[in-house]
């Protein structure tokens, strides 16, 4: 797609005198087939020129010549709009998918850039909930798209294995007398199980929270007995989120929690705590000591407590001076939901003040909440410790026998049943998530999360799969392309309206990668999905390929929508099947 703005500008450019780089991002793509395939919108010279946009779109309609591979320009409403020869298109953008294969669509516009995205970030102690589905996804999706774009990517999974909460886990471990032997086998089930007790004793007895606190200071001023219990807690976490990723297909490049930073034995709180004393920006306030932000229309940022233990502002800072010095980061973004922007805003304006010039360089990504509806019927973000949330894995484990009930009554005999519904399962989760937009609130309600119908995961599956089988059968699924390949392909087959439409959208793939790593969002993408998914299904339903006078042909377009369709799955999350 960028080749043909490219060429748009280069005829635009000398007759407008108007910079190229800045029309090529002007254009745009018409809404309605009968208005061509590019439009460059006039309003932006009317200043200049001193004239109308539509008159200023006429004149130059008459003036300019169509660059090579197009068929005319016409005026509409202060617009260009610029219409392919549709046989020159084909075999512009069919050639550049195949031969390219899975460098379709990628840029080196971050060549020797390095990015660090902060993503998923559960709480230790404590089973992953269906929530945390969606800020995992966001960060992961984004990692795919940056590393894309061609920057080195650190994928950072934040583990919130510090704090009071562990003192909790503590005080209830305790207070139950579970056994040496019970703490050898003790499972993540059971350590959620500790946060709810604590939570209902906590409201008869308060007293708890003060035994909490009292717990936390003894673990982070090093309690043997203490730190024993904090590690076997956090490796019992560790091993089941670590399940419940491999099933999504998502890794990190660093777990690092924040006992790492917080943790005197390793240094890096001390660093950071250092820095902001030499700056002079840390006052007292009732024992506490904090960063007096009200000049900046923010509360002050709580740096270090009464009782001298830190807090989540504390930890993030020192993360983020460890991770500019270890990574020299060109941008570091926070996958965290928009509940946490001013917690983000303090930590940015904190670094500022300390005098770090790459604070701009730190970014939040922020997202829409999961809310559930709670025992009183009001829609809420769900609570892990108190049990008034899904729990990733029931959801997936529902997900995937609704699927096998299914796959039994359609095709009984489908090889590796479990397997293959848990990838279904997966895809349908996912992209209920992924297809609306970041900063969207989503109402998680079973039905509409197991639903498989419509602007769906498995329907998008479904296009990929259809793909897959026709390259099956006709002897092509691994069959590598040259140009000798396409060398005398007939390119006027592909004007059909069917066909035109599904390479139109091919030649969008790469702007689209662009857009979500500019948005920071994967909705762009998954939207793509969906787009491509529809043309290639009613292209499939309009078009018999095997068997067809236009076999040839067709099946080089089912191999680059398989192609691209299948790269753009895997960006999302939504795991390209190639059977069902």
């Amino acid at each position: 797609m960028t080749t043909f703005k490219r060429d748009i500008a280069r005829v635009i450019g000398p007759a407008t005198g108007l910079d190229e780089a800045a029309i090529e991002g002007a254009i745009t793509l018409p809404q309605h087939a009968d208005q061509g395939n590019f439009s460059f919108p006039c309003f932006p010279l009317a200043k200049q020129l001193r004239k109308a946009p539509n008159l200023i779109a006429e004149e130059l309609a008459k003036t300019l010549a169509p660059p090579a591979g197009f068929t005319r320009i016409e005026a509409l409403s202060g617009y260009l709009n610029f219409f392919v020869d549709k046989a020159d298109f084909a075999r512009r953008v069919l050639s550049e998918v195949l031969l390219r294969g899975a460098a379709y669509g990628a840029s080196d516009e971050g060549r020797g850039k390095r990015i660090v995205i902060d993503y998923s970030s559960p709480n230790m102690g404590k089973e992953l909930a269906f929530h945390h589905l969606r800020g995992t996804m966001i960060g992961h999706s984004l990692s795919r798209v940056f590393a894309r774009r061609g920057y080195a990517v650190e994928r950072v999974n934040h583990l919130g294995d510090w704090g009071t909460s562990y003192g909790k886990l503590i005080v209830m471990f305790l207070r139950e007398g579970m056994s040496p032997n019970e703490l050898e086998n003790l499972t993540i089930e059971r350590l959620n199980g500790l946060y709810t007790s604590f939570s209902r004793a906590a409201e008869q007895d308060p007293t708890l929270e003060d035994q909490a606190r009292q717990a936390f200071a003894r673990l982070e001023a090093g309690d043997a007995e203490y730190y024993a219990l904090w590690a076997n807690f956090r490796e019992v976490t560790l091993r089941e989120l670590r399940r419940l990723y491999a099933i999504l297909n998502v890794d990190f490049d660093a777990w690092v929690g924040e006992e790492f930073f917080a943790n005197a034995r390793h240094g890096k709180l001390q660093a950071a705590l250092e820095v902001l004393e030499s700056k002079k920006i840390l006052v007292e306030s009732q024992g506490a000591e904090v960063v007096d932000l009200e000049a900046f229309g923010m509360p002050p940022a709580l740096i270090r407590k009464s009782d001298g233990s830190t807090l989540y502002i504390t930890r993030d800072l020192a993360a983020a001076l460890y991770r500019h010095e270890h990574y020299a980061f060109e941008r570091c973004f926070y996958v965290v939901d928009n509940g946490q922007s001013l917690h983000f805003q303090q930590l940015f304006k904190v670094l500022e003040l300390l005098g770090q010039e790459w604070h701009d360089r730190c970014e939040h990504v922020p997202f829409g909440l999961v809310l559930h509806k709670s025992e009183e019927g009001n829609w809420e973000k769900g609570k892990t410790r108190s049990g008034h949330s899904s729990l990733l894995k029931d959801v997936l484990e529902a997900a995937r026998d609704k699927i096998l009930a299914i796959m039994a009554e359609k095709n009984p005999e489908a090889a590796q049943k479990d397997g293959l519904a848990l990838q279904i399962a997966v895809g349908a989760l996912v992209f209920s998530e992924l297809k609306n937009r970041r900063m969207n609130d989503i109402r998680f309600e079973w039905d509409q999360a197991l639903s498989f119908e419509g602007d769906s995961g498995p329907y998008v599956q479904n296009a990929h799969v259809r793909l897959c089988s026709i390259l099956r059968k006709a002897g092509r699924a691994d069959k590598s392309i040259s140009d000798k390949d396409l060398a005398n392909l007939r390119w006027e087959i592909f004007a059909d309206e069917e066909s035109f439409a599904v390479l139109d959208l091919l030649a969008q793939f790469g702007d689209k990668v662009a857009s979500a790593a500019l948005s920071r969002d994967p909705c762009v993408l998954a939207q793509f999905v969906l787009s491509l998914a529809d043309a290639t299904h009613r292209f499939l339903h309009n078009s018999r390929v095997i068997g067809s006078p236009e076999e040839n042909e067709r099946l080089f377009l089912v191999r680059a929508a398989q192609s691209v369709l299948g790269q753009a799955l895997e960006m999302i999350g939504v795991p390209a099947i190639e059977s069902m």
